[in-house]
């Protein structure tokens, strides 16, 4: 495992334009199973080799003009709201769901600020402070 790490040590390693030039290269060998076509065989050697290399490159700075080159051409096809992307600059981004079945926690309101607050289980009665108001209040838990 060590040798793994200190190879790729400083290297670019997969992005967006990498990932996409694999998944080309997947569907062009695809397409040419299907059309018996030896053009499609090498043209998807030639995106595999492109892609592998864009990954063990050490060139990083190049490497991430390229991929920034490729996400602006690319944008409008991209889903909004997606992995690392905000449908509203600014806002912030919404609250992971909360399991109702959580063992360790059990989640609850201030009653005066309604904040969402959780505390763990087993504990008996707590007396907890609302870290939005700071109202001070007990519950089980």
């Amino acid at each position: 495992m060590g040798f793994l790490q200190r190879f790729f040590y400083g290297r670019n390693g997969p992005d967006q334009l990498s990932m996409a030039l694999l998944i080309a290269s997947f569907a062009a060998t695809l397409l040419g199973r299907i059309a018996f076509q030896n053009f499609f065989g090498i043209f998807a050697s030639a995106l595999l080799m492109f892609g592998f290399f864009r990954m063990i490159s050490r060139n990083v700075a190049r490497r991430r003009q390229e991929n920034a080159w490729f996400l602006e051409k690319t944008k409008r096809f991209r889903r909004v709201g997606g992995a690392g992307h905000s449908a509203h600059a600014g806002t912030r981004s919404p609250k992971p769901p909360r399991v109702k079945k959580d063992p360790n926690y059990r989640y609850f309101k201030c009653p005066q600020c309604k904040q969402n607050l959780r505390a763990p289980r087993g504990r008996g009665k707590l007396r907890i402070t609302c870290s939005k108001c700071g109202q001070v209040f007990e519950k089980v838990v």
